[in-house]
């Protein structure tokens, strides 16, 4: 992993509620969570949730694939080993 990606990685984590999305997918493993579940498990507005998410895509250490209407999060592997 590059300096500046390793940078944004931990500054994405340096945000206590982007640190608790992340560990609850990493926990969640391969089955993911929906967006709204995972605002409803950390009592999260909606609006609040997607800009963390937001934050978390860009630094690689999480995706996304739609279901629907719905989007599924997942914990990025590739780009946390990285």
């Amino acid at each position: 992993m590059e300096m500046n990606q390793a940078l944004t990685a931990f500054s994405a984590l340096s945000q206590p509620t982007r640190l608790e999305v992340f560990r609850l997918l990493v926990g969640r493993g391969a089955d993911g969570m929906l967006a709204g579940e995972i605002g409803a498990r950390l009592d999260v507005r909606q609006n609040t949730m997607s800009a963390n998410l937001a934050v978390l895509l860009h630094a690689g250490l999480i995706r996304n694939a739609r279901e629907g209407r719905a989007i599924r999060y997942f914990a990025d592997m590739d780009g946390v080993q990285g």
